[in-house]
């Protein structure tokens, strides 16, 4: 691989993922304005609430991921069947997609919204943050047979090549949720001042509607003549076993993934208040400020720190899969088009151009933490305890990029097993033991956590790259 960019294979990749990048960040936006708008509520509420905010978030992406893998195989066979020019079963991939989906979902969003309740106590000590995320993840809950079936559309959509009808929608779902936010949460235009309830409400609406236009979408004539996929004769058996077939493995990562970050804001809303100092004297690589005076990080702190932190490296997550999602589709096509090859280059032009973009922000990210940390709290305390974590992971943007592309890279291929086994041991054996014992056997605290997460990020990396290199996935048949 070179490290020059190859301007004709990335036109094509940035022309692609361009929508799908918009689309990723409107959709995530989502999240990222429930936590700003969260956060700048007074007092506890306001750190209480992006905590429960960061508790609830990971649970309902392990449920609602899972069950939106769905897509990764309706990409990867759409994609296939249009590189092969058989569109009519490129459409009968997304006829049972629907079906899987619609009916997984719904199931999922009744048996949440009533459970989540029990599940809650369990995932952190504070009965306020139990309080507050407990509502606000039934809520979302309720969203999961939307959110999955839009993702269904998004898959078919993304392998035909359409990337931008889901920016459309994510776009619209956006504006709509901002302007919910503000009137539900802060009470505005006569609205009740519901605060996080009302952040729960707002997306759950949001979602609903982004649904609708994917479905309106649908109903255009030339899409409806290409692909035939309303008709009931579609629904087979067989295609619903290998949609499955590709869509578990990537569910399961999914779920290793999210029970990861769950893990992870158990430590962080379980540590022994440790002491952060206040008022700069001067400056240190990764770590800061040297700074004079006491506080102490407790642990509810330590939490809505790390979520507003995570909640910032969102757009590096977002910006890297769609740049992935673009490039599953470009390599499923060209695998179903047998050049094996140009295949292989896409996924490694992809890469580039997420290495060099992120490796930037990263820069920036070190530099200017306080800034970007502000756009999602004005709790001085808050952006304190996550400065130092920030500037570590701000360090490995470039692998994190690399890593999430190749992911979905080895997606689009079909090779989703080996995603699974991968995101498996690696949270098995690594995020989960290492951040505990960092944290809190060697009392490192909230940054110790953070250590585990970039050690995480520098293995997956590695793995995806010597996967991707070694080229068996080229022999996949979908």
């Amino acid at each position: 691989m070179r490290f020059s960019v190859d301007i004709a294979l990335s036109k094509k990749i940035t022309a692609l993922a361009g929508p799908v990048i918009l689309a990723m960040l409107s959709q995530t936006a989502i999240n990222l304005l429930d936590t700003a708008m969260v956060g700048r509520l007074p007092g506890s509420t306001g750190i209480d609430g992006v905590a429960g905010i960061g508790v609830s978030l990971p649970l309902f992406w392990a449920i609602g991921g899972f069950l939106s893998a769905i897509a990764i195989g309706t990409q990867a066979i759409t994609a296939r069947r249009t590189g092969e020019e058989k569109h009519e079963l490129a459409g009968r991939a997304l006829t049972n997609s629907l079906t899987v989906a619609f009916l997984s979902g719904l199931s999922m969003s009744i048996l949440g919204y009533y459970y989540v309740p029990d599940i809650f106590p369990f995932l952190n000590p504070n009965p306020n943050v139990i309080r507050l995320g407990s509502d606000y993840c039934s809520i979302r809950m309720l969203g999961v047979v939307s959110m999955v079936t839009t993702i269904s559309y998004k898959g078919f959509f993304d392998g035909v090549g359409k990337t931008h009808i889901h920016m459309v929608a994510s776009i619209v779902m956006n504006i709509l949720n901002a302007f919910l936010n503000v009137v539900l949460i802060f009470g505005f235009l006569g609205f009740p001042r519901m605060e996080v309830e009302g952040a729960a409400i707002a997306s759950l609406i949001s979602t609903f509607v982004g649904l609708a236009i994917m479905i309106i979408w649908s109903f255009k004539k030339d899409l409806l003549k290409k692909y035939r996929y309303y008709r009931m004769k579609n629904l087979n058996r067989s295609v619903v076993y290998e949609l499955c077939r590709l869509s578990v493995p990537s569910g399961l990562a999914t779920v290793f993934v999210m029970s990861g970050f769950q893990f992870f804001m158990w430590v962080t809303g379980n540590l022994e208040p440790e002491p952060q100092m206040l008022a700069p004297l001067g400056f240190i690589p990764l770590a800061g400020p040297i700074l004079l005076g006491i506080d102490f990080i407790t642990p509810d702190l330590a939490t809505s720190a790390s979520w507003v932190l995570i909640s910032f490296l969102m757009l590096i997550f977002m910006t890297s899969i769609a740049f992935g999602t673009a490039t599953a589709t470009l390599v499923g096509q060209s695998m179903g088009s047998k050049d094996f090859d140009l295949a292989e280059r896409y996924g490694w032009e992809s890469v580039k151009i997420g290495m060099y973009s992120m490796g930037l922000l990263g820069i920036a990210m070190i530099v200017w933490p306080h800034t970007f940390l502000g756009i999602f709290t004005d709790k001085t305390e808050v952006i304190n305890a996550a400065v130092p974590s920030m500037r570590l992971m701000a360090s490995t943007a470039s692998m994190m990029s690399a890593g999430l592309i190749l992911v979905q890279a080895l997606f689009g291929a079909g090779n989703n097993k080996f995603v699974m086994v991968a995101e498996l041991l690696l949270h098995a054996l690594c995020l989960i033991p290492l951040s505990y014992v960092l944290a809190m056997v060697l009392d490192f605290g909230m940054l110790g956590a953070w250590m585990a997460s970039a050690t995480y990020i520098v293995l997956l990396s590695s793995i995806m790259a010597w996967k991707f290199a070694q080229g068996t996935w080229k022999k996949i048949k979908i």
